[in-house]
């Protein structure tokens, strides 16, 4: 199994907030590369380094989370898998109340409200919370920097033309359905591909049947696994909590509450939707998606990818641009009469509405529901469609239609 070293962009984040937090928490689902990550900052910083996982460590944790830390002295200090011990964060509250220096502790995490619930409100202002999900396309080209979605925002539509070609070519043309295969969970990309399904698939069994149990007590392990391949059945789909109830014949509440936790565990990412225009019949539940494709294909047991898979990849990508600054917004678009858009990015005031298609071969009729939602919100910029077409071309004035890998 080959050993590549991914350089992650949020790197760059974590490192500018160990210069202005006491507490930095990168949080994310098991395996995404956190503890990789943090050993490196720990390292560049020369922090001391314990993990939760060695059990000595853990029992101290547990029963004298105080003496832990005195015994890690007053250098910068990374602890990971920090959720196992919910007092050590009590004890950690207190250091910081006491004394306020940047870059005093460095935690990861893969659940949040253990991680942030026992010190949310005291370390408001003083504690900054990222996510890290699996590795990105641009990650995984080995690239030096995100270069995201920002220029689709800009007036000149020559240029940001021009851009999408220039960053089509960079890319070289990609089959999606290879890249949605693997997902972008560090040992499972590492993997050869005649294992990585079984990677994932053992994933989802080992959440399942005994991750879950430290967000929430399950009874039935195999309920709960049905309910996760379901959920990732539906990614990319309107979450419907009563079709979820009535296909596993599971009450609504139980959903209700199951969905939290994987939402909690980094599992699953929910878009809402935009409905700023009140004179419109806006539909109003959220979209569910797998936080990996290759994940989602896992869990659903499907040997296929479908063009789900594909808006699945664009939507992970999206939420890291979103993460990426503030003012930034991600949403979906959809009518009750059926009009639909995939996706509608925010960025200040202004809008841009992107449609994603799988197939090779596009038309006019493609964009109509990018053109409704032009004309229903004057602040949308432009539209964009992507799909696995190789040519960049205005479609109009305000719409452009570009292969899928010139954005991610």
């Amino acid at each position: 199994m080959a050993n590549t070293v991914y350089q992650r962009f949020l790197q760059s984040v974590v490192q500018e907030d160990l210069t202005l937090y006491p507490v930095v928490a990168v949080m994310g689902a098991r395996q995404v590369g956190k503890s990789t990550l943090c050993r490196r900052l720990a390292e560049e910083n020369e922090f001391a380094h314990r993990t939760l996982d060695d059990g000595d460590v853990l029992q101290q944790a547990l029963e004298s989370p105080e003496a832990l830390l005195d015994d890690l002295g007053d250098r910068g200090v990374f602890i990971d898998e920090v959720q196992r011990a919910p007092n050590l964060l009590l004890a950690v509250k207190g250091i910081v109340d006491r004394e306020q220096r940047p870059g005093r502790y460095l935690l990861s995490g893969s659940n949040q409200p253990r991680v942030t619930g026992a010190v949310a409100e005291s370390l408001l202002g003083r504690a900054a919370y990222r996510t890290l999900r699996p590795l990105t396309l641009s990650e995984l080209r080995l690239s030096e920097g995100y270069a995201g979605w920002d220029f689709l925002f800009g007036t000149d539509e020559a240029g940001v033309v021009e851009e999408l070609e220039q960053r089509a070519e960079a890319s070289g043309q990609l089959d999606w359905r290879n890249v949605v295969r693997t997902g972008g969970f560090p040992r499972v990309v590492n993997a050869p591909a005649e294992h990585q399904m079984r990677l994932l698939n053992d994933y989802v069994e080992t959440f399942s049947r005994r991750d879950i149990q430290e967000v929430l007590g399950i009874e039935s392990a195999e309920r709960f696994e049905n309910f996760l391949r379901l959920v990732n059945v539906r990614s990319g789909q309107v979450l419907n909590h009563s079709s979820l109830s009535a296909d596993l014949a599971i009450p609504v509440n139980t959903i209700r509450r199951w969905i939290d936790a994987l939402l909690r565990s980094y599992l699953v990412e929910l878009i809402p939707p935009y409905f700023r225009n009140a004179g419109q019949r806006v539909i109003k539940a959220p979209k569910l998606f797998a936080v990996d494709c290759g994940l989602a294909m896992a869990a659903a047991r499907e040997s296929e990818p479908s063009g789900f898979h594909l808006e699945t990849l664009v939507a992970n990508d999206l939420a890291v641009w979103k993460d990426g600054a503030p003012g930034r917004g991600l949403f979906h678009w959809r009518l009750a009469g059926g009009q639909e858009v995939d996706f509608v990015l925010q960025h200040g005031t202004k809008l841009v509405a992107v449609e994603v298609k799988a197939g090779a071969s596009m038309n006019l009729g493609e964009v109509r529901h990018l053109r409704k939602f032009r004309e229903s919100h004057p602040n949308a910029v432009r539209g964009i469609l992507l799909s696995s077409d190789a040519t960049v071309r205005a479609l109009s004035s305000d719409i452009i239609a570009a292969p899928w890998w010139s954005v991610i």
